[in-house]
C-alpha cells in the first residue's frame, strides 16, 4: 500500500519531499518484491527501470510507485481473427461515415469471423523504455508553472500514471504535451484549476460525444483519432490529455439511481480540493451546476478511481468477504460521496429476513432499479437484522440485498424510498385493495406497459390497462402502496421506478 494514501500528505508540499522519502527508506521491500514476482519473465524490465533511477531518489520514489501498483491493473487488446489466426482490427477512421462501417462489421459477421479479446497484465507486459519515458514526461510537466506547487504524493496519483481506466497503454503523452502546453504556457497558466479549464476550452474542438460501433474497448489513440466516443472515452483522452500536460487529474464515476447505466467525469486537484468537470465538455464549476440542477443526474454515490491500491473500501465497516464479485469491490476505488452530497446520509433498513443469516455481520448491498435490474451502487454492513450504508443521496428507492452464496443477489428487503431527510416509505403492495390512476403518454399512440413490484415472485408483473388513446392509458387495477414501472423501451429517464401519492405520480427524477 502507498504511504502516501494517508490523509496528512494530502497538501504536503514539494519541499517536503525528502521527508516522504524517509517514510519510503522505512517501508519493507515486501511490497516491490511482490510486484516483483508478479511480472514473471517481464521483471527485468522493472528492474530496469529502478537502476535506471537509482542515483534519483525522487524518480526512484516515482517508479517504485508504478511497479508496486502495476499488478491491479490489465488492458484488453481485441481484433477480428482471421484464417490462419492472425488478428485484425478495424479503424472507424478507415470508413467515411459510421453507417459504413457498421455494414463492415456486419460482413465480418456473416463471414464467421469471431471478435477475440485478450487480456494482459501492465506489470507482465510494459517494457522498461515505456515506463522511463512516461516516468522522465511526467517530471518534465511537474515543472510547468501550475504543476511545479503540486506536492510529490499528488503528482503519483494524478500526473504520473500512465493510464486512466482500463485501456490499453499509450505512447501519445509525448505528441499531447507537443500540443498543449504551449497553449497553457502562452495563457499564463498559474494553478491546475486554471490550466484544466483552460485546455478543457481546446478539448471541446479536439473531440465530442459520439457513437463508436467498434466492439472493443478504444484506445487513447484511436479515440484521438476518432475524435470523440463515449462518455468513458473522452474521459480516458480528455484526462489523460490533461496529465500530460502536467494537470493533477482523476475520474470519477457513479451508476445512476435515476436513469439507466452509469456515467464517468473527471476531476482537477488544486490548491488542495477537487473540482468536477466532463473532459471537452462542461468545465469546472459547471459540471456541478449539471450533476445539481438536473433531477436524474444527482447521483446517490461517487466513486473515484486511482492507480494505487485504496486501503478501505467503501462500506464503513470490515466485514467478511462474500465472494460476490461487485464492480463496487475494485482495490482502485475511493468513495468520495462526501464531496458531492449536501445532505449525506446514513441508511439504516431492517431487513425481511429474521432467521436466515449464518452469521450475525455481514456484506450487504444497497442496489438501484436500473436497465431491467437491481443493480449495487454501494455496500454496507449488516448486523444482525439491520443494515446500514453510510454516505449515501436520498430522494432515491433503493432495496437491500446480500450474497450469501458469492454468486447472486438475494434479496432482503421490499423496495423503499429515503427522502432528503431520511424518513422512509417501504412498498408493500396491498393486492386486495386497488385504485385506479390515468397516465399521459409521452410516445403518442403507443401503450406503455406499467408493472408493480410483487414482494413474492420479488419481480415486477405487468397490469393490464383499462383503455388507451393517443395521449392517456388508464388502469383501475393499481395495488395500492405499490412500487411501479413503466417498460419504454429505449427511454431512459422515462422508464424509471415511481410510485403513486395522493393522486400524483411520484417519480423521483422530480423529487427535490
Amino acid at each position: 500500500m502507498w504511504i502516501f494514501r494517508n490523509q496528512i500528505f494530502r497538501c504536503f508540499p514539494v519541499w517536503g519531499c525528502l521527508l516522504a522519502l524517509s517514510f519510503l527508506s522505512c517501508r519493507r521491500d515486501a511490497t516491490l518484491e511482490r510486484a516483483l514476482t508478479f511480472a514473471g519473465e517481464n521483471r527485468q524490465e522493472l528492474e530496469r527501470v529502478l537502476l535506471h533511477y537509482k542515483d534519483d531518489s525522487l524518480k526512484l520514489a516515482a517508479a517504485r510507485f508504478l511497479i508496486e501498483n502495476m499488478p491491479y491493473h490489465s488492458y484488453e487488446e481485441g481484433g477480428y481473427v482471421l484464417p490462419g489466426g492472425k488478428k485484425y482490427r478495424p479503424q472507424l477512421t478507415d470508413f467515411p461515415t459510421e453507417e459504413a462501417c457498421k455494414a463492415h462489421l456486419d460482413s465480418l459477421t456473416k463471414a464467421g469471423r469471431i471478435a477475440r479479446r485478450d487480456r494482459y497484465k501492465d506489470s507482465r507486459t510494459l517494457d522498461s523504455a515505456f515506463l522511463v519515458r512516461n516516468i522522465d514526461l511526467a517530471f518534465e510537466a511537474w515543472q510547468k508553472p501550475w504543476a511545479k506547487q503540486v506536492p510529490f504524493p499528488i503528482f503519483c496519483r494524478y500526473i504520473l500514471p500512465y493510464r486512466i481506466s482500463r485501456e490499453a497503454p499509450s505512447g501519445l503523452r509525448k505528441e499531447l504535451m507537443d500540443r498543449f502546453i504551449p497553449l497553457l504556457d502562452s495563457a499564463g497558466a498559474a494553478t491546475p484549476l486554471e490550466a484544466c479549464s483552460l485546455l478543457n476550452v481546446k478539448l471541446r474542438t479536439v473531440m465530442k460525444y459520439k457513437p463508436n460501433s467498434l466492439p472493443f474497448y478504444p484506445t487513447i489513440e484511436e479515440t484521438y483519432a476518432w475524435g470523440g466516443g463515449l462518455c468513458k472515452h473522452m474521459c480516458n483522452l480528455g484526462l489523460f490529455a490533461m496529465r500530460a500536460a502536467g494537470i493533477p487529474v482523476a475520474l470519477e464515476q457513479t451508476v445512476w439511481s435515476r436513469a439507466d447505466f452509469g456515467h464517468t467525469w473527471g476531476t482537477v486537484w488544486s490548491e488542495g480540493r477537487f473540482h468536477c468537470f466532463a473532459p471537452g465538455e462542461e468545465l469546472p464549476g459547471e459540471y456541478t451546476e449539471r450533476l445539481n440542477g438536473k433531477g436524474y443526474l444527482r447521483p446517490a454515490k461517487v466513486y473515484r478511481s486511482h492507480f494505487e491500491l485504496c486501503s478501505v473500501p467503501d462500506g464503513g465497516e470490515e466485514v467478511a468477504d462474500d465472494g460476490y464479485s461487485p464492480w463496487l469491490k475494485s482495490s482502485l476505488l475511493e468513495d468520495v460521496s462526501l464531496e458531492y452530497l449536501e445532505k449525506p446520509l446514513e441508511i439504516r433498513v431492517a431487513t425481511d429476513r429474521v432467521s436466515e443469516f449464518a452469521q450475525p455481520k455481514g456484506q450487504v448491498y444497497l442496489c438501484a432499479y436500473n436497465h431491467y435490474k437491481w443493480v449495487p451502487i454501494a455496500m454496507g454492513c449488516r448486523t444482525d437484522t439491520v443494515c446500514r450504508f453510510p454516505r449515501v443521496r436520498g430522494g432515491n428507492i433503493f432495496l437491500a440485498a446480500d450474497a450469501p452464496t458469492g454468486k447472486e443477489l438475494r434479496f432482503l428487503t421490499t423496495p423503499f424510498y429515503v427522502d432528503i431527510n431520511g424518513e422512509m416509505r417501504r412498498f408493500t403492495p396491498h393486492l386486495e385493495r386497488r385504485e385506479a390512476f390515468t397516465f399521459a403518454k409521452e410516445l403518442v399512440g403507443r401503450p406503455y406497459t406499467l408493472h408493480y413490484w410483487d414482494v413474492e415472485a420479488e419481480a415486477f408483473l405487468p397490469l393490464d390497462y383499462s383503455s388507451t388513446n393517443d395521449s392517456t392509458q388508464s388502469h383501475t387495477n393499481i395495488p395500492e402502496n405499490a412500487l411501479l414501472w413503466f417498460d419504454v423501451p429505449n427511454c431512459a429517464v422515462s422508464q424509471r421506478v415511481f410510485f403513486l401519492e395522493d393522486g400524483n405520480v411520484i417519480a423521483v427524477h422530480h423529487i427535490e
